[in-house]
């Protein structure tokens, strides 16, 4: 098992015609956020570039992100320019997110790490990247884990390196809490955490609270900046979808940035250990849990 290291990515796919297919990913909707990028265009130069590669890839996949929110992502990362050195990504699914931060790599400076417990999400998220920015690939790295085993095994090893930290891994509260709470072991490295989908509700098997998780770690006062989409209600993106039944909260935001100077961890209590976050399981085990969350 590679469970919490870094993979080397898939030659397999550089010539294949449909790399999710190779890899069994199952695309659902087929929803791409570039259909809407027109509304975006003319604003912002460098999301231009980026836009215009991406409309250009012929490649089969699903964005989970609306078009405002990777418009949004390129405008917080030009925010930060300058006080980040790495941008860790919890969560890659099929890359929408990250081929719009390898279009920033070049730009602002900054090395890229994708984490996900599925090494197929990971394989097709840097194809994506090699075919969209391949100038960007040498500064992309893969690790096969969760942000526990990240912390532990990546940032606590790594000195004088500027992080910021872009959450859309599981959305299940207790996992977002623990995800977040894991990062009280390195927070002197984290300049911001942004965090997707905290507007998402769905069953109560689901437990969706990606907001309320960021509540319970960083407390009541928690102070972020909104991004992304912000639905109406009674609408299609306010009802539950055919797929697991998740729908979006009217009038909540799809995003939340947090800059880690302005907000403190209220959780977890300073006697509990880093390793009470990595609990001595076998990996392939571990994996199946998250999975399921």
């Amino acid at each position: 098992m590679t469970f919490g290291t870094f993979i080397e990515p898939d030659l397999s796919l550089r010539d294949s015609e449909d790399p999710a297919a190779q890899l069994d990913i199952q695309v659902y909707s087929g929803y791409q956020a570039r259909g809407a990028y027109d509304h975006f265009l003319r604003e912002n130069s460098i999301f231009d570039n980026i836009a215009q590669r991406i409309l250009s890839a012929d490649l089969r996949y699903e964005d989970q992100c609306s078009a405002r929110y990777y418009y949004d992502l390129v405008r917080v990362l030009r925010d930060f320019n300058g006080h980040f050195d790495r941008l860790v990504e919890v969560g890659v699914f099929m890359g929408g997110s990250s081929s719009i931060f390898a279009g920033c790599i070049e730009k602002f400076d900054f090395d890229l790490d994708m984490v996900d417990i599925n090494p197929k999400y990971l394989q097709f998220a840097y194809e994506r990247i090699r075919r969209t920015f391949p100038e960007a690939t040498g500064r992309v790295r893969l690790f096969h884990g969760d942000i526990a085993s990240y912390v532990r095994h990546v940032m606590l090893e790594t000195q004088g390196v500027r992080h910021i930290l872009h959450h859309d891994g599981a959305h299940k509260f207790n996992q977002v809490v623990k995800d977040m709470a894991a990062l009280y072991y390195a927070r002197d490295r984290i300049y911001a955490i942004i965090a997707q989908d905290t507007h998402l509700r769905g069953t109560i098997e689901k437990m969706n609270f990606v907001d309320m998780a960021l509540y319970a770690v960083f407390g009541t006062d928690l102070k972020y900046a909104p991004i992304g989409e912000s639905y109406a209600a009674d609408t299609e993106m306010s009802r539950p979808n055919i797929y697991q039944g998740n729908y979006f909260v009217p009038g909540a935001a799809e995003g939340f940035v947090l800059p880690m100077a302005a907000n403190r961890f209220v959780y977890p209590h300073p006697a509990l250990r880093m390793d009470d976050f990595l609990p001595p399981a076998r990996a392939e085990t571990r994996q199946r849990e998250y999975e399921a969350a």
